[in-house]
This record gives structure tokens, sequence and C-alpha cells, in this order.
């Protein structure tokens, strides 16, 4: 007898070949003992990570071989890609060969139940909810108050201002270790910002012989408020004197650099700057501080040019 044959039996095998899009039935009449002399015989040829039952290799009394084709599929998580041979074709049975485990809120791309027809890419995308909290500053706000007992011109600090600060609680939805969405769960105020007031004076001063400012005209202006902020100021104004309070930009077609002024709610101030977008009849004022300047905002005022 010769190699695969069992005795002398000439018999009918079976061959059933399962793969991703269905199954191939196949028989035929042989001497062959061997499976894989069998699927030679049939022309089909088997991959090596395909699933050959019967496993020994020799053809059992049932006289059925069946052959599970092994396709090649990767899966790809937040930090790794893992290559497998595959004789299973839905994305959960894959995903239980690798090894890979699912967290409540991840997503999988085919969706965890779908089928797998060929070569693909299964994406694992990782998926948690964190919950911080975070301490915000609540800016103060600066009011000007006139005092009538206060000379023209004059200003004081009355009560001096004082940031907030708000307390959140954030809830972040992590995408592969990216914060992919931010929402404020709750918010309170831990401490309440206190408001900086500024009194100005109103009082014209008596002239007694000395030499007093005296208002020579005045302009009504659209005023404005900065501060020498390094990120975009040198700290110096166009005339050389350091920006701050006290110091105004201005159109010198309108006032001259050097002119002193009185600026109501403000005080009195010295033409000093320039500014790109300060054409006309606007006027932008210096601070010492971001909140000072945020404080004034926008706002007409009517500009008193000082003369002797």
């Amino acid at each position: 007898m010769g190699a695969g044959v069992v005795g002398s039996q000439f018999r009918h095998v079976d061959i059933m070949v399962q793969g991703p899009t269905g199954k191939r039935d196949y028989s035929l009449w042989t001497f062959r003992s061997k499976v894989k002399n069998i699927l030679q015989q049939a022309g089909i040829k088997a991959n090596v990570h395909d699933k050959i039952l019967p496993a020994g290799g020799t053809l059992t009394a049932a006289n059925k071989v069946v052959v599970q084709e092994a396709i090649p599929v990767w899966v790809k998580t937040a930090h790794r890609r893992i290559h497998v041979w595959t004789t299973q074709y839905r994305v959960q049975a894959v995903l239980d060969a690798a090894k890979v485990k699912l967290a409540p809120l991840d997503l999988v791309r085919p969706a965890f139940t779908a089928k797998i027809t060929g070569s693909t890419t299964i994406n694992v995308i990782r998926r948690k909810l964190v919950t911080k909290q975070v301490t915000e500053e609540i800016p103060f706000q600066v009011v000007h108050r006139a005092d009538a007992g206060m000379n023209h011109g004059t200003s004081k600090i009355a009560v001096k201002g004082r940031d907030g600060k708000r307390v959140k609680t954030l809830e972040a939805m992590m995408v592969n270790g990216r914060v992919a969405w931010t929402k404020t769960m709750k918010s309170r105020v831990a401490v309440g910002p206190t408001t900086e007031v500024i009194d100005y004076g109103t009082a014209q001063p008596v002239n007694r012989g000395a030499s007093v400012p005296q208002f020579t005209r005045s302009i009504a202006m659209l005023s404005t408020a900065y501060w020498p902020d390094p990120a975009w100021s040198n700290g110096y104004t166009k005339l050389g004197l350091k920006a701050q309070y006290g110091v105004v930009a201005v159109d010198p077609s309108v006032i001259p650099l050097g002119t002193h002024l009185y600026i109501p709610g403000y005080g009195f101030a010295i033409a000093a700057d320039t500014g790109s977008a300060i054409i006309g009849d606007r006027i932008d004022l210096c601070f010492n501080t971001g909140v000072q300047a945020e404080g004034w905002g926008v706002r007409p005022v009517t500009v008193y040019i000082v003369g002797s």
C-alpha cells in the first residue's frame, strides 16, 4: 500500500472550507488518508494559520475535512498595535483572542458585534470620565466716586480692590489620553471680590496768588484703557516716559505730545504716547494693572487741556 492510504479503501470524502464570507463545499473519491494530501488533491491551498480538522492530520472514519480560513487582523489601541491571525470572524472574538480588555466607556470600530469579512484593522478607542476641581480668580471691579471735599484733579484709593476666588468642579472626557470635552458640573464663589473705590476731587482750588492749573479748553473724546504688559509693551512711551498711571496716548494732530490734561474720573495726565488705533477723538489711558484697565473699559470723557 502507498503512503497516506487507509488500507485499500477507496472512499468518498467531504471537505468544507469556512471563510469570512461564507462556506464552500467540496467532495472527492480518494485512496489517501493524510489530510494535507487530500486537500492537495482537491486543489485547496491551506494557510499555515488556518485551522484544519481532524487535528491529527489523518482522516477519520467520518470521512470529513473542515478548513477554517485564518485572516490577518490588526488591533489598534491608544498605545499599541497587535497583529493576529484569526479564524474568528466577529470583532468580539478577535479582541478576546488578542486579550484586549474593554472598559465600560470604550468604543470599538468596527462595532463590537460586527462581522469581519477580510483583512482589517480594529480600532479600540479608550475613553474615561475624570472629575477635578479648579480655582479661578474673579477680577475685582473699579468704580470712581466724586468727592466734593477733594480738590479738582486729585484722587485717592478709598477702598483697595481684591480679587475673589471661584471653585469649579469639572468633568472631562478623556479619549485616548487626550481631553475631548470639559463641562462644569458645579461652581461656587469661595471668596467674593472686593470692589476698588477711587475717589476723585471736584472742588476747584482757591487762587491765592500762587500759580495754579487752569483749563484752557475741553475736548469730547472716547476713552479706552491699557496697561504696560511685557507681552506687547517695552514699558516706555513715545516721549521716553515710563508707562504708568497718569500717562495717556493721543493723536498728536489733536492733542500735541507733552500736553498736560485732566480727565474726570482719572485725574491729571500727560499726553506722552501714541497708538496705531488712537486716531482723532480717541484717547487711551494707562493703568498700572490689567484689572484696573478692564474696570475702566470704554467710556466717553471730557478731556480738559491744562494751562497756567
